[in-house]
């Protein structure tokens, strides 16, 4: 695994809001993936590489059983009110709550199980070494995935996101540097299908 550099401030911010619509009846992050709940398997992922004073995740469907389910009281926690109006608005909450040190943001969506902690790393260290004035993106062959890690000269944007506009939508294509990355930066689940999928895929 890549060494990181400690030097530089980038928050991580888990978008893990939304209401699964098209999972159907349950909040798939509420669902058991390999012997852990599937919020659990990106939390861990997170904490095998950064600090937990790194991370910020923005809940909002089922807001008390996610917070249980992630049960680390050292992890900022946020309630978005409003995360039926969209992904933009946990994003948008997600960067109000930055502090004034951060030089730029990983974005991650809770629903990416498959997410290496050495494709974190890789990002990371791409986006130091471009001195974080570039959006960084993981690609896997010809596919671009996620996380998306953006600099500060875009704070002001996402802050402004409203509805279902994520933060790809406001990428100015000469500023996009992409990594390549494993399959899982490809790989979310949304539906019970997906979920299957990845059970197969995963031998533990």
């Amino acid at each position: 695994m890549k060494k990181r550099n400690h030097n530089i401030t980038i928050k991580k911010i888990l978008l893990a809001a939304g209401s699964s619509r098209r999972y159907g009846d349950k909040n798939k992050l509420t669902e058991k993936f390999k012997g852990k709940y599937l919020i659990q398997h990106i939390r861990d992922t997170l904490l095998k590489v950064f600090h937990s004073s790194e991370l910020l995740v923005i809940v909002g469907h089922d807001y008390e059983t996610i917070k249980n389910l992630i049960n680390n009281k050292d992890i900022k926690i946020i309630n978005n009110k409003n995360y039926k109006n969209g992904i933009g608005t946990s994003i948008s909450l997600g960067v109000q709550h930055l502090e004034t040190n951060i030089q730029g943001v990983m974005i991650i969506p809770a629903d990416m199980p498959l997410i290496l902690a050495e494709d974190l790393i890789k990002l990371e260290n791409k986006f130091i070494a471009l001195n974080c004035q570039k959006v960084v993106l993981p690609k896997y062959k010809d596919v671009i995935g996620n996380p998306v890690t953006l600099p500060k000269s875009y704070f002001s944007t996402l802050r402004n996101l409203k509805e279902d506009f994520g933060a790809r939508s406001e990428i100015k294509e000469n500023d996009i540097v992409t990594v390549n990355c494993d399959f899982g930066t490809v790989f979310d689940i949304d539906t019970s299908n997906e979920l299957s999928k990845a059970n197969l895929m995963v031998k533990i």
